[in-house]
């Protein structure tokens, strides 16, 4: 029954701790703001509080795919990869050892069925050979979601959002943590309908998810980008969203796969890279952008936890229109 279930969710679990990583990225992050505000001539910009959380996601490849622009799309390098991003254990392992674990993991195609062989997970350009070989990362893989009047992952900017930078994040174990054993502590019960039955799933928010909602619904094109299906995010999140914050909803349908996972793909979100941000607790899932990310730890049901609201600072200094380009601030190799 836990394999059945565990087909429909897919989230990442990792819970290792490097307090120290998470500490340097954010004070090379702080220092790129800086420079960059001195550099174009502006006033420095508010620096984000430090975390007191002590806890992190830590970053499970040991070497990130290189990115490159070619004729305007923007391309990764394989060749430079030792690692598959296959890291994370499948619902199925982590459920053998702790039966609370949380709906879905960053599962591979076979776990819902859909594997394809290796050769076929990445969509080369020209040569097959890896020390040659590049993906377009702009381009729609077979099945994969899609707006079809603006060609992305999302609709046509509206209006109101111009000017806004677009802010991505993770659900699972980066806002809430959900569970299909009984939580005495979940905030909600939403029914999800699996092969004609219903199936309870306790979700407990994660302490500030709130505030956090709410503030980043004013600064940014806020959209939810989720590797589990829409049965179980869209009732979830009518729950969450209380502040209606949330103006996008990506799926698991709308991922990219990639060596046998659900890539959240920046370069297919139709919103300009240097404006894009994504706050995940997987690396996995940002492989191919790592330098747009804010990492984050898994969390499960800590009730100390503040690191959203740690976020807050930063991440308001971050969406002033004085950052031109978020790489520059984000990227900790600079």
């Amino acid at each position: 029954m836990d394999k059945l279930l565990s087909s429909f969710f897919c989230c990442s679990v990792d819970t290792k701790d490097d307090t120290d990583d998470r500490y340097h990225r954010q004070s090379s992050r702080k220092s790129n703001v800086t420079d960059t505000n001195s550099n174009s001539g502006k006033s420095p910009s508010p620096r984000r509080s430090k975390n007191s959380s002590g806890t992190t996601a830590k970053n499970t490849t040991s070497t990130k795919p290189t990115s490159a622009t070619e004729n305007g799309k923007h391309q990764v390098d394989i060749s430079k990869e030792e690692h598959s991003v296959n890291d994370t254990d499948t619902m199925a392992n982590t459920n053998e050892s702790n039966p609370n674990t949380p709906i879905g993991t960053n599962k591979t195609v076979a776990d819902v069925g859909n594997k394809t062989d290796e050769s076929d997970d990445i969509n080369v350009e020209g040569q097959t050979d890896d020390s040659s070989s590049f993906m377009d990362l702009t381009k729609m893989q077979e099945g994969q979601k899609y707006d079809e009047e603006s060609g992305w992952l999302l609709g046509i900017q509206p209006k109101e959002f111009k000017g806004k930078k677009c802010l991505i994040l993770d659900l699972d174990e980066t806002l809430v943590h959900s569970s299909f054993k009984y939580l005495r502590t979940a905030d909600f019960v939403i029914p999800v309908e699996i092969d004609n039955q219903i199936q309870h799933v306790y979700v407990i928010k994660r302490p500030g998810v709130d505030e956090f909602l709410k503030k980043v619904g004013q600064w940014f094109e806020v959209v939810v980008f989720t590797a589990s299906v829409s049965k179980y995010g869209n009732p979830l999140l009518d729950k969450l969203d209380i502040h209606k914050s949330v103006h996008h909803r990506l799926f698991r349908d709308s991922c990219y796969i990639y060596q046998g996972n659900f890539i959240k793909n920046l370069s297919q979100i139709g919103r300009p890279l240097s404006e894009s941000i994504i706050i995940d607790n997987s690396p996995a899932s940002y492989i191919f952008h790592p330098q747009h990310s804010i990492p984050i730890s898994s969390w499960f049901s800590d009730t100390h936890d503040n690191e959203l609201i740690d976020l807050l600072p930063f991440l308001e200094d971050i969406s002033k229109p004085n950052v031109d380009d978020v790489g520059l601030v984000l990227d900790i190799t600079q």
